[in-house]
């Protein structure tokens, strides 16, 4: 794996501090699964670049879509780049989720969902998926049309504040749909969500994998800086995730770390 040198196509404001980006980089877009993340320059904004996950990948036009929000300098670089601008990236990074047959819920919260929109797009046909999106306000809801129309159907919508869909939290909404019926569950978003979406899983007895979210300073396994507790002892997020079996990860342990 090698760092690419790619051309930003476009870059939309979502609002709420939150960006879609969308980069041509053929190879990646070729290569690229769900699940799967890129390392992405801050063109020396901070020390460390920045792991973004794809939120889609046209291989046909050689382009892949990056959703962030900006919480830091990082971010912020990244929202200066312009159409026809350069970026440096690797990936496509980490491993994705394994293909999806059958209904399914693609869970997402916050800046979790992104990937999940990869996810149901890329099994469009083959899976049938209840999308349960959740977020703090209506401003953090991204993407809630491209799930409509790669899907076919609206995504349940719940927010903390009530501002869209529902009040309360994405995991009440998958509590009351596996009680109904009873199905493999695929997630993102923050650690207290996704423990709560695997012992969902646990009790539903349904299989679950999650895509952990952590802080991926090299993207390759060498700082060890995403370490994370499983059953087979520490694991990189970065190489051995970010996508894991649910039933792997030592949750008690991580919520501790």
């Amino acid at each position: 794996m090698t760092w690419t040198r790619a051309t930003v196509v476009e870059q939309v404001r979502l609002g709420g501090g939150n960006y879609c980006l969308r980069i041509a980089a053929p190879d990646v877009a070729a290569a690229a699964r769900p699940g799967q993340f890129v390392e992405l320059s801050t063109g020396g904004a901070t020390l460390l670049n920045k792991p973004i996950s794809i939120a889609q990948a046209d291989a046909a036009a050689g382009t892949i879509t990056l959703v962030y929000k900006v919480v830091g300098p990082g971010t912020r670089a990244f929202s200066a780049y312009r159409a026809g601008g350069e970026v440096m990236l690797l990936g496509p990074c980490g491993n994705g989720f394994a293909p999806v047959a059958g209904r399914a819920y693609a869970v997402g919260g916050g800046i979790g969902i992104p990937p999940m929109l990869f996810l149901v797009a890329r099994h469009a046909g083959e899976a049938a998926f209840d999308v349960l999106l959740g977020a703090r306000t209506q401003e953090d809801l991204v993407l809630v049309q491209e799930f409509t129309e790669v899907n076919g159907r609206a995504p349940a919508l719940i927010t903390d504040d009530g501002s869209s869909g529902r009040r309360g939290y994405v995991t009440e909404l998958l509590d009351e749909m596996l009680r109904k019926a009873a199905a493999p569950v695929y997630a993102c978003g923050p650690v207290p969500m996704l423990t709560r979406v695997a012992a969902l899983a646990r009790a539903h007895k349904v299989p679950c994998f999650v895509c952990l979210e952590a802080y991926m300073g090299c993207g390759i396994g060498v700082s060890m800086g995403c370490v994370v507790p499983t059953v087979r002892g520490m694991e990189r997020v970065c190489r051995e995730g970010p996508v894991f079996d649910a039933a792997d990860i030592a949750w008690d342990a991580l919520g501790d770390a």
